[in-house]
């Protein structure tokens, strides 16, 4: 039977995400071996604000009023 492109590039991928989470976990353990902690191994935060949805939705509700 004869594979398709899209079952070729299936199976590769799914190697090389095979190797890249082997790969990750000798380096996790490596991290650990040398007293490194949780947090670091974790990183930090990249979570970013959309400013244009926040801008959308402070412009709809108005300015505030103090009467």
């Amino acid at each position: 039977m004869a594979r398709s492109l899209k079952d070729v590039n299936l199976k590769h991928r799914t190697r090389t995400l095979a190797d890249i989470r082997l790969i990750r976990g000798f380096n996790r353990a490596a991290h650990f071996a040398a007293g490194g902690t949780l947090e670091a191994w974790r990183g930090r935060s990249d979570v970013r604000p959309d400013k244009r949805k926040d801008g959308n939705r402070r412009a709809c509700r108005g300015p505030v009023r103090d009467d």
